[in-house]
């Protein structure tokens, strides 16, 4: 049995009006939001939940097809040996890695700070040409 399910309806009145309770109800009587128990129940978190919401997750459609299934793991095969290839190809000659996408692609995102770099390099060798 639980302290609060045998309490009597003389303690619970003597409970309500006593002078901590009181007390607690007059200096937070000030402030405006609600407290923090009420707050979990109303309001959904703000933040990334970290698992998915089990509700938007795709439901299972059925069993596939066995043309499906063969057109999946053969275009699957194929990327895995393209892959393969793309590897054995820049582990025989790394200078291709120059002309991947991946290095075009940071090549352009980190134009700015390539020029910057090139400028202050050029301005170094000047400054040193100067000093010597």
């Amino acid at each position: 049995m639980f302290w609060y399910q045998g309490a009597d309806e003389d303690d619970e009145e003597d409970l309500m009006f006593s002078p901590a309770l009181l007390a607690r109800r007059a200096s937070e009587s000030w402030i405006d939001t609600p407290p923090v128990e009420n707050l979990a129940t109303q309001t959904s978190l703000q933040r990334k939940k970290s698992l998915p919401d089990f509700q938007e997750l795709p439901r299972h459609t059925g069993p596939m097809s066995r043309e499906e299934t063969s057109y999946l793991s053969s275009a699957r095969r194929e990327e895995v040996r393209r892959q393969q290839d793309e590897k054995e190809r820049l582990r025989a000659n790394p200078l291709l890695y120059l002309v991947s996408p991946q290095v075009k692609a940071w090549f352009t995102r980190q134009q700015l700070l390539l020029v910057v770099l090139f400028v202050n390099v050029t301005l170094a060798i000047m400054f040193f040409k100067l000093l010597t």
